[in-house]
């Protein structure tokens, strides 16, 4: 049996130019789509794993992982599902996560690896994302660069997404 290349070579070899781009049009792999999210009724557990902000008093720290370390539920409908794991993405996000664009975001084989730049308060903040996640649930790493409003810093977090029904 010809193999693609093998065929292109013997075709352009009798004259059809046209077929050296049959190897990349038949050889071309077809992309999985995107795992998604199920609709439904999901909690986000969110936990501060660091807080680190030069100068800034050690009390900021501790107020920022209590004040940021939280469980959110949310639903996803139709809708979000349509746009696959970045609607859970946005949602770690909360209601500031409006003005953000992401700068990257693959989600392969369950595995999560995103960037997003965010303005809030006319801050700009960049944050990355990898994790895991799986229709039902996400478990994501996301790490935040940026002016924190007493200067840049970084803050660490672990949020885990779990379905929890209908909504």
């Amino acid at each position: 049996m010809m193999n693609l290349n093998s065929l292109a070579i013997a075709c352009v070899g009798i004259g059809f130019a046209a077929a050296i781009t049959v190897p990349d049009a038949l050889s071309a792999q077809v992309e999985p789509p995107e795992m998604r999210p199920e609709t439904g009724k999901y909690s986000a557990d969110i936990t501060v794993q660091q807080v680190d902000i030069p100068g800034a008093p050690p009390q900021m720290a501790d107020m920022m992982t209590r004040m940021m370390s939280r469980r959110t539920t949310y639903c996803l409908t139709e809708e979000d599902v349509e746009e696959g794991y970045r609607a859970i993405t946005r949602r770690s996000q909360g209601e500031d996560g409006e003005d953000c664009t992401y700068d990257r975001f693959t989600m392969e084989g369950g595995e999560l690896d995103a960037q997003m730049t965010c303005r809030v308060d006319g801050r700009t903040m960049t944050m990355t994302m990898e994790g895991t996640g799986t229709p039902t649930s996400s478990d994501i790493t996301m790490t935040m660069n940026g002016d924190m409003g007493v200067g840049p810093g970084t803050i660490r977090m672990r949020v885990i997404h779990q379905r929890l029904g209908p909504c």
